[in-house]
């Protein structure tokens, strides 16, 4: 029952150290957008290498699997992105950071740390839940490469057609390095190349330090970028918190479970979807809020309320699933 509290915790006490490193003075003041640059443009890319390339084609080849995760984060996506369109009309970016908030799991953080809790030593486990913390990256790329239309990045001011293909090539392939990272991790496991082995341990180096600072980016500036939400919250702020903690820690999982239970899918490969599904809004959210300075205050907001109520409803689904047993 205390699984998902033991793994929330850890995440707050590394956001608290950021806290208390930009209180003490003892980082340059911009620290925290570019421990963020870091983690989106390096570390993260690798980390999402190193996992897709260790991975059999078999694995990848579960096509229910991928559908109820990735299925159910499309949808809770179009609901937050539409609802901040409709009822908020803030502009197209913090559209996007609200779909962002709706559907991006905290996989890494919290969900595999609960998955190793609750299936000690289990490798089928571990690479279930591998495969999972992959699959946020489909709405990520997707509506990363609309923050770079909206940026200007891919206006066409007419002239040569061929140029702006390359502009797109440019910007959405060879200057994306989470979709490099994902179609090069792919194309190693579907042709079970794999990577040389010192390689894959040092690129796997790199990756895992995604975790401490994506954590230690958010804690740094967090006072200042609570004070500033609050201030532009004009009203709206507390009804968007509610919505966002319903789509993304109640009808994510409950939709990713619908999903995968319709398509037959069954075990640890329909638990595991479904409690990484249930952990609160990615941290990643509020780096790119940072990287594209769309709501990063409101981003870093949801980050913190969203994890803190996700050790209530992490816990209500193990206890669920325990009653059900099916743990």
């Amino acid at each position: 029952m205390f699984h998902a509290l033991f793994a929330v915790i850890p995440v707050f006490c590394v956001i608290a150290f950021g806290a208390l490193l930009r209180a003490r003075d003892v980082l340059p003041e911009n620290a925290g957008p570019v421990l963020g640059v870091y983690v989106l443009k390096v570390a993260l890319p690798l980390l999402i290498l190193h996992l897709l390339a260790g991975a059999r084609p078999e694995d990848l080849s579960r096509g229910g699997f991928w559908l109820g995760l990735i299925g159910s984060q499309m949808v809770v996506y179009v609901l937050g992105y539409m609802g901040d369109k409709l009822f908020s009309r803030r502009g197209i970016g913090p559209a996007v950071i609200s779909g962002f908030s709706c559907s991006a799991c905290n996989a890494a953080f919290v969900g595999l740390p609960i998955v190793s809790n609750l299936w000690p030593g289990n490798t089928e486990a571990m690479l279930v839940a591998g495969l999972a913390i992959l699959t946020p990256n489909v709405v990520i790329i997707l509506a990363q490469a609309r923050l770079d239309i909206l940026a200007g990045s891919l206006a066409w001011k007419g002239g040569n057609p061929l140029s702006f293909a390359g502009s797109l090539v440019r910007i959405f392939i060879l200057g994306n390095p989470l979709l490099l990272a994902t179609l090069a991790g792919a194309v190693l496991s579907m042709s079970r190349l794999g990577l040389w082995e010192p390689l894959d341990r040092a690129i796997s180096l790199v990756g895992y330090t995604a975790a401490p600072c994506m954590l230690l980016a958010l804690g740094l500036d967090l006072r200042q970028k609570l004070a500033l939400a609050t201030r532009r919250s004009h009203g709206g702020m507390a009804l968007r918190q509610v919505w966002f903690i319903f789509c993304k820690l109640v009808l994510h999982p409950l939709l990713c479970w619908g999903i995968l239970h319709v398509m037959g899918i069954t075990g640890l490969w329909l638990v595991i979807p479904v409690l990484i599904s249930a952990t609160a809004t990615a941290l990643l959210v509020s780096v790119i809020a940072e990287v594209y300075s769309a709501v990063p205050e409101e981003a870093a907001l949801t980050a913190v309320v969203t994890n803190g109520v996700s050790i209530l409803t992490l816990t209500g689904f193990v206890w669920l699933f325990h009653a059900m047993g099916m743990l």
